[in-house]
């Protein structure tokens, strides 16, 4: 089977870690025997880089044969439909729903954004490139009914890195990032650099939470540019992870932590709260910086590593197994054709 993936969040040279996740899923469909070709569209440098894709796609659908295209935007549906238009193509389009923002509170969208930033967040543009598909896979079912539209789907989350995301020691990753031996050590992975990202993970709400806290023996990491297979060690050094984003769809940092049996605090965003299950050592909170802090109070308390990773094998959420499930879905949808 020939699988062609077009995407717009794939790690670059710039971005690193930018789509791991799709990268990770990538190689694990090729670990199983797919033949997968990637299609990257960049618009997050350029968003005439959709347009320009456009004739990249027919060459590339021209000259190679695909048995199936898999989409992981809707952006990305939008080019490749007009491709198979000019070339009249009926390859079957699978696509993943990722995008959290349909989950958004008007309440969140910012005011000062320009035309083309806003259209982020239609619904109405979503849905439209949705009607083109053949089958939905989509990381949270949550998301379809943000749409209130009727398509064939079935929920995939992306998988994590059991290999990579593991247990290590607390006292051996501290001494390899220099962190402080005697602290209780709260990790943000969020990236808080830029003013609108980090109203969007919350972290003005975690500054809040600790400023209530009022303790010494607290210092707080955050995130940014960590390599990505350095990421494990940073959890693996600190006693909570902390997630008070207003969004997600279906958060990475929430089944990493759990696959690394470390604590949480998280808001109840995308499926987060399925994941945690009843997990003891991980809580979900408001978006408030009260509730913030009684729940790291409650996660330090607590004082133990949790059985996380047991949690994230029951809900068979290895890269392995879900790129066993995106296959069968593939089947299903050649078989029907």
């Amino acid at each position: 089977m020939r699988v062609l993936v077009l995407t717009n969040m794939y790690p670059t040279c710039g971005h690193p870690f930018y789509g791991i996740f799709v990268k990770e899923q990538v190689e694990s469909l090729r670990k199983e025997g797919i033949n997968v070709d990637v299609f990257f569209i960049n618009g997050h440098d350029n968003r005439f880089n959709y347009f320009l894709a456009i004739t990249r796609l027919f060459r590339k659908l021209r000259y190679n044969h695909y048995d199936i295209v898999h989409s992981h935007h809707t952006y990305c549906i939008y080019p490749l439909w007009i491709a198979k238009s000019i070339l009249d193509f009926k390859m079957p389009l699978i696509s993943t729903l990722h995008e959290g923002e349909i989950l958004k509170s008007r309440n969140f969208i910012p005011n000062d954004i320009d035309f083309v930033s806003k259209l982020v967040y239609s619904k109405r543009i979503k849905k439209w490139a949705l009607q083109k598909i053949d089958f939905l896979i989509t990381v949270n079912e949550d998301l379809v009914k943000g749409l209130n539209f009727n398509v064939r789907a079935t929920v995939i989350p992306p998988g994590v890195n059991p290999e990579l995301f593991r247990p290590m020691n607390k006292l051996e990753c501290r001494r390899r990032l220099n962190l402080p031996k005697d602290k209780n050590i709260l990790f943000f992975p969020a990236d808080i650099k830029s003013p609108g990202r980090r109203t969007e993970k919350g972290f003005d709400i975690l500054q809040d939470a600790l400023s209530i806290i009022k303790r010494n023996d607290i210092f707080l990491l955050t995130g940014g540019n960590i390599p990505h297979q350095d990421v494990p060690i940073y959890m693996n050094a600190a006693d909570v992870v902390i997630q008070t984003s207003n969004f997600e769809a279906s958060p990475m940092v929430i089944k990493e932590a759990m696959a690394c049996n470390i604590p949480i605090v998280s808001t109840d965003v995308g499926d987060t709260k399925w994941v945690l299950g009843d997990t003891k050592g991980c809580f979900i909170c408001k978006r408030d910086p009260k509730d913030v802090a009684i729940k790291i109070k409650m996660t330090l308390d607590y004082g133990k590593r949790t059985n996380g990773r047991k949690r994230i094998e029951r809900l068979c959420l290895g890269l392995e197994q879900i790129a066993k499930r995106i296959i069968e879905v593939y089947k299903g949808v050649l078989e029907n054709l």
